[in-house]
């Protein structure tokens, strides 16, 4: 297969600490309508709020008497039993998942919005009395909502109570990027004081304002009494990312590496959803580490108005060097009896590794394709990483879609913060086995000819990068990022070599050389020993620089802690010593080597791939 050559650049010095204005901010993927089929996110359950419905509309068979109001040009809402009208979009709009059994209102400005054109239409409902219920109320609905580059898109939720004359009216959503929003993602609006002025003659409306964006869907509207003492924990953070603050610091991770474990400032978003203030309102996080410790952690102790939304730090929290998965259960509470205590709770996990180092949630989801736009282009998709610490990099690991065919080419590659390219690996030729299909988890390894170093205080971009030509390859994804970290790379954009941020997570991960061993410190070695490729196929080499002359002794252990190899390696002098690990006749799984100094051992994983 022909490509272009990518030359390799000399690493650039190192760069100052880590902060906004070392990180070049990148644009999101421009706006591209048709840039072939990708697949739906997960679906994820709905649950009905429980309680008396004053007014209740599911949307079943019809819009049901609602009336579409157009303001600006022709695009109206409709009802639908599908979803979406078919577009070939990179990002199109998955239909509602509710939990009725069909139909809901949707306004579908990707398949039948005017390019360019900016649109403004209402979905009002018919005169609803509402004089017999309680003054305390609020209307819920499911909605799915997602934009794509139109920066103005804006949804709202009124009332009126004067025949449509006048409207109060809340921002729904604006700003919320392209996907990964929950589907159906379910919203409550306080209506209390807009109803009072004459309960008798309600009306709801949704409005719809943007430039050719994507589209909002809606269902099971219902008006229920508002309870009077509700907090809600409306989401968790793991870390105090910001990129306009810090750039591409603190960023959210899944895996951490040893090398790579920080501190992480964790914060619970809470919302007062009731009627009356909520006093002594607090958040408590308990971290179940890897061996059955618990920290627990806690923030808060706050007054609460209602409709009030603050965003509430816990303790501080630093993982401690052990290996394996952390759970976290969130909790909010406040001195009030909480009146819907299925909305206090969340939970959320992270994990450490020896070496790896990803943003993704490990299953794929979904996909990104090239677009016809970019049809035999070069393209890359990946993720920006932050160092705390000095490290080596050593490979890029990366999941593809089975949408891809067999045997193209592709290579890992990395970028220094201003998108220099530092390194690239061998190619790899995809085979029919390293495909997934959703849910899969299977990641190809690939390995630099040479370990890459990298400097804390530095951000880098690990990209897998595919050459060009006619063959399809689909780059999986999992999981959602913050705008800034997970990048889309078009060096044939005849606008310029461009990268632009998704909001989708590439399952682009970063493999970096094992951690230095305590006893560095008794001078035995001048660096950490480093197994070289891992994974390996056939043969690997143990390689390792000792400061002085000691006896040396290799051994490999399979996860059942059985020993498969050793070796007495003798009494050897100083300076770069390497040993040739045969494993041609393993079974494919992970196996811990162990370098054994005159009774000081080193420890490592090692990866067998068939």
């Amino acid at each position: 297969m022909n490509r272009t050559l990518l030359a390799l650049i000399a690493m650039a010095a190192a760069h100052g600490f880590l902060n906004a204005q070392h990180l070049r901010r990148v644009p999101a993927l421009p706006e591209q309508k048709h840039d072939g089929p990708s697949i739906a996110p997960a679906v994820r359950p709905t649950v009905n709020a429980k309680g008396t419905a004053f007014f209740n509309e599911p949307f079943d068979n019809d819009l049901n008497g609602w009336t579409v109001v157009s303001g600006i040009g022709t695009l109206d809402w409709a009802w639908t039993n599908s979803g979406p009208g078919p577009t070939t979009s990179t990002y199109p709009v998955p239909a509602l998942n509710t939990s009725t059994p069909s139909g809901w209102a949707i306004i579908d400005d990707d398949y039948l919005g005017t390019p360019g054109q900016q649109a403004e239409s209402s979905l009002v409902s018919p005169v609803i009395d509402l004089s017999s219920a309680p003054a305390n109320l609020k209307v819920e609905f499911d909605q799915y909502f997602q934009e794509f580059s139109d920066p103005d898109v804006e949804t709202w939720v009124g009332v009126s109570t004067d025949g449509g004359t006048n409207w109060d009216e809340v921002l729904i959503n604006e700003g919320v990027g392209r996907d990964g929003r929950p589907n159906p993602e379910q919203m409550d609006v306080d209506i209390s004081a807009w109803v009072a002025a004459n309960p008798s003659n309600v009306q709801l409306r949704f409005r719809y304002l943007a430039t050719w964006d994507y589209g909002w869907q809606l269902d099971n509207i219902a008006i229920r009494e508002l309870p009077n003492n509700d907090m809600a924990l409306v989401s968790f953070a793991k870390t105090d990312f910001d990129f306009d603050l810090t750039g591409v610091a603190n960023m959210d991770y899944s895996i951490y590496p040893l090398s790579q474990i920080r501190p992480m400032q964790m914060s619970g978003l809470l919302k007062n959803k009731g009627y009356l203030a909520q006093t002594g309102v607090s958040i408590t996080t308990t971290v179940s580490e890897p061996g059955g410790a618990n920290e627990v952690l806690n923030g808060g102790g706050l007054t609460f108005a209602p409709g009030e939304t603050v965003s509430v730090p816990v303790t501080g929290y630093t993982p401690p060097s052990t290996v394996g998965s952390y759970s976290l259960d969130n909790v909010v509470t406040q001195n009030e009896t909480d009146e819907v205590p299925s909305n206090n709770t969340s939970t959320d996990q992270f994990e450490v590794s020896t070496t790896t180092w990803a943003h993704d949630d490990g299953a794929v989801q979904s996909f990104i394709l090239q677009g016809p736009d970019f049809a035999g282009d070069q393209f890359g998709v990946g993720n920006r990483f932050d160092l705390v610490a000095d490290a080596q990099l050593v490979g890029v690991q990366v999941a593809i879609h089975d949408t891809t065919e067999a045997g193209t080419l592709i290579a890992g590659e990395i970028y220094d913060a201003d998108d220099i390219l530092l390194d690239q690996t061998t190619d790899h030729e995809i085979l029919s086995s390293e495909l997934n299909s959703v849910g899969g988890s299977t990641f190809i390894t690939l390995n630099f000819d040479a370990p890459v170093d990298l400097f804390a205080g530095n951000a880098y971009l690990v990209m897998a990068h595919y050459f060009g030509g006619p063959e399809v390859v689909g780059f999986a994804t999992s999981g959602t990022s913050a705008a800034q970290v997970s990048i889309v790379h078009y060096p044939d954009d005849p606008q310029g070599n461009f990268f632009y941020y998704v909001t989708r997570t590439p399952m682009v991960r970063a493999i970096l050389a094992g951690p230095i061993g305590i006893d560095e410190a008794n001078g035995l070695l001048a660096r950490a020993p480093l197994v070289w490729p891992n994974p390996a196929n056939e043969q690997t080499r143990l390689s390792f620089e000792l400061l002085e002359a000691v006896t040396v002794r290799y051994e490999l252990y399979a996860v059942t802690g059985e020993l498969v190899q050793a070796a007495d390696l003798g009494r050897l002098g100083a300076g770069e010593q390497q040993h040739l690990i045969n494993v041609g006749d393993l079974s494919q799984g992970l196996y811990t080597w162990t370098l054994d100094l005159e009774g000081r051992r080193f420890n490592g994983r090692l990866a067998v791939q068939r």
